[in-house]
């Protein structure tokens, strides 16, 4: 059986898995993915095994990034699943790509009102959500320069 699915549908269905376990404050258990999840392919049940296993990685780094006000969990767990999945993509994906997608998903979940709805702030969440992933990219470019002198310095 082929698989039709688009890049996008690939990432929400992930988005959508990662988002059960931060509603339930679980840990992300592959096994059970799998067991619940048949519609997964290789490529997301491999995805989402990286990200388990990366997890506290990309949380503690996500929230370096938070205001001082703000913790991990004041996030919405929808905006966190969007996040942790954009946050892993930005290693191996265009940055650009990663971004985009991540916004035009969290519009997807979170729409602007409509002109004859009151204004929320649904409507700035992808905004949240850009600012986090590029200072996010940001941050592990910095690493990478960082990790590439040392190794240098090394060498010398």
């Amino acid at each position: 059986m082929k698989n039709n699915k688009s890049r996008r549908q690939a990432r929400i269905e992930i988005i959508e898995v990662l988002y059960k376990f931060e509603l339930l404050d679980r840990q992300i258990d592959v096994s059970q993915i799998f067991d619940e999840y048949p519609h997964l392919n290789k490529e997301q049940l491999k995805k989402l095994e990286l990200i388990a296993k990366n997890y506290k990685f990309l949380v503690k780094t996500i929230s370096s990034l938070l205001n001082k006000d703000w913790s991990w969990k004041r996030i919405s767990p929808l905006l966190r699943a969007i996040l942790l999945n954009g946050a892993f993509e930005l290693y191996s994906v265009d940055p650009k790509i990663v971004i985009n997608e991540s916004i035009e998903i969290t519009k997807i979940y979170f729409p602007k009102p409509g002109v004859d709805e009151t204004p929320t702030n649904d409507s700035k969440f992808y905004r949240f959500v850009n600012a986090l992933l590029e200072n996010y990219f940001k941050l592990i470019k910095t690493l990478d320069v960082i990790n590439e002198r040392t190794n240098n310095e090394k060498q010398d």
